[in-house]
């Protein structure tokens, strides 16, 4: 069974550390609120259960991201319209070949190079630019993107970061459910996109939430 408690075990450690602010019922870290299941992404910050790098998500102050999303614009229209059927697989594919170097040494390496080993702030769009990341970097970016997609109306359901951990370790994918209530993964690090209950049984991982059983 997979364990949930990644996010209330990072909440804990930065509130030991008093690194963890409360503002309007919401948490916060370094003036930025700390994305979790089911919040927002873009604008957030995403911090681990142990100390590494603190990724901010913001497409507003940053460039990457609004040009990650106009490629995935493009790879969704047909005959210049978008066409809602095709956005999820434009934003795997889009983000799969933004960051085809997909290796923990060579993350860490980048986070080093930018003193963001503990909790230091480091953008998404420096992941982006070295064309390097694992999952936490790939969940991010497809959430982030679906997400300027529903600001602009094209879809209406509801994208996010989940992660959890089991004997194997710990790992984050993006889950969509879309207006009529399916529910999709987006898990560029393991090449799945597809739904929820399509997911194949064998060498997959565990992406059902306890209120999915």
């Amino acid at each position: 069974m997979a364990n949930w408690d990644k996010t209330q075990a990072m909440k804990k450690r930065l509130q030991g550390e008093g690194k963890l602010d409360s503002i309007g019922g919401e948490d916060f870290y370094q003036g930025r609120p700390i994305i979790h299941r089911d919040s927002p992404v873009n604008g957030g910050v995403y911090l681990g259960a142990k100390q590494r790098e603190a990724i901010v998500v913001d497409s507003k102050k940053y460039s990457g991201l609004s040009a990650l999303y106009s490629i995935a614009k493009n790879k969704a229209s047909v005959d210049g319209n978008i066409r809602k059927d095709l956005v999820l697989e434009a934003v795997f594919q889009t983000v799969r070949e933004a960051m085809p170097t997909q290796n923990e040494e060579a993350v860490e390496k980048i986070v080093r190079e930018h003193g963001a080993e503990k909790d230091g702030k480091i953008a998404l769009d420096v992941f982006l630019e070295k064309r390097t990341g694992v999952c936490r970097q790939d969940a991010l970016a497809c959430a982030a993107l679906l997400e300027l997609f529903k600001e602009e109306v094209f879809i209406r359901g509801k994208p996010g970061v989940d992660r959890n951990s089991n004997e194997v370790g710990g790992h984050a994918w993006c889950r969509y459910t879309n207006s009529g209530g399916e529910v999709f993964i987006l898990d560029v690090a393991q090449n799945y996109l597809g739904k929820l209950e399509k997911a194949p049984d064998k060498k997959r991982w565990d992406y059902e939430r306890p209120e999915d059983f």
